[in-house]
């Protein structure tokens, strides 16, 4: 079945990363079903407006659109979504919301200073963006579901993680719950470990041996990003959002329990957390995308990530992991790219993107 990406860049010095994704594909009649994966910063969402008018609609505004995801509720993926609510016609909204599983967190979280109604207000509060986004299509008309595994989305769609109830494990470590002090310790750390990352050593890399983690972790709530398995009649691709390698080891297993195996099938992958080195490990590598193989070996599959223009991601290891592993890797870094499988229109003006190669000097994690 025929189908394109876009993952959109923006054209402006930025020390942020953001992702914003818009597809489509192309239906045995000949009609389209068209959708958005997180929509990035305001100025993300603008610019996949413009992208979507003219290539997926015709030059016409206000489009139809069948679905629109909210991965997981960080500034970078949401506000953009504001954008596309108000200026297309929108089916539905795909998006968890913390204050929807009130009684459910509040057993988790097992704090008496607080009660099930002040719980709701705080998370309302601590995730202000998705509330803004709900406002926003309560006011427009869109539906709002939640997606979790097992849910299948127009047809075509599977998502892998998370599971319900690993979702709300994950709000109750979260720093915007009040259950535990080591997630606020972990916040901090993460803050402190972006701070010591821009005074940046390197180290040498060889071609058999990755440099990334095991042990790595990322924040509670970039696990709880939607991870989707897009089933193309034969052709898949796999979008993970934030996703670190606990969500990332619940959609692999969940993915071979349904017969789909991920490494197997997907040739098309969206680069966790913008290339993030704390968001995926070897051997998480090695179930998602296969062993390492020879060098000199043609490549098999295609990874994109969405990254600011000048910014330090992807990180080096993490595209050398990918590289090693016989996949062909390309970053936004302010500009929109495409990909496309099987007959969907040409773009006039557009070129061959350069691959992000392989490289011996990698990120020190000191």
């Amino acid at each position: 079945m025929p189908y394109e990406i876009d993952f959109i860049g923006v054209d402006k010095e930025t020390n942020k990363d953001a992702t914003a994704i818009c597809m489509r594909w192309k239906n045995w009649d000949g009609s389209y079903t068209v959708g958005v994966f997180d929509g990035g910063f305001t100025e993300y969402g603008e610019q996949m407006k413009k992208i979507m008018d003219q290539y997926y609609f015709d030059g016409v505004e206000g489009g139809h659109i069948d679905f629109v995801i909210c991965s997981h509720p960080h500034k970078d993926h949401v506000p953009g979504l504001k954008t596309i609510l108000e200026n297309f016609d929108v089916d539905a909204l795909y998006m968890n919301r913390p204050w929807q599983h009130i009684d459910a967190l509040y057993e988790r979280v097992k704090d008496g200073r607080i009660t099930p109604k002040s719980l709701e207000e705080r998370l309302r509060k601590k995730y202000s963006d998705i509330a803004d986004l709900e406002d926003t299509a309560i006011a427009q008309g869109v539906p709002i579901y939640d997606v979790f595994e097992g849910d299948i989305i127009e047809g075509k769609l599977t998502v892998l993680s998370p599971s319900e109830d690993f979702y709300l494990d994950l709000l109750a470590e979260s720093d915007k719950t009040p259950a535990m002090e080591s997630a606020a310790q972990d916040s901090i750390l993460h803050s402190l470990r972006v701070l010591a990352e821009k005074a940046m050593n390197f180290i040498k890399e060889t071609w058999g041996k990755d440099s990334l983690k095991e042990n790595v972790s990322t924040e509670p709530d970039n696990e709880t990003s939607t991870v989707i398995l897009g089933d193309m009649e034969g052709e898949y691709f796999l979008l993970t959002g934030d996703v670190g390698i606990r969500g990332l080891r619940c959609a692999i297993d969940y993915a071979d329990s349904i017969g789909s195996s991920i490494q197997e099938n997907v040739t098309f992958y969206e680069i966790p957390h913008h290339g993030g080195r704390h968001n995926v490990s070897p051997s998480i590598l090695n179930d998602l995308l296969g062993e390492i193989v020879e060098e000199g070996t043609t490549a098999s599959k295609i990874a994109f990530t969405c990254t600011g223009k000048g910014t330090n991601h992807p990180r080096q290891m993490v595209v050398n992991a990918f590289v090693r592993r016989g996949v062909k890797v390309y970053t936004t870094e302010g500009q929109t790219i495409h990909h496309k499988n099987g007959d969907m229109p040409d773009r006039e003006g557009w070129t061959s993107l350069t691959t992000l190669g392989f490289q011996e000097d990698v990120e020190d994690w000191n």
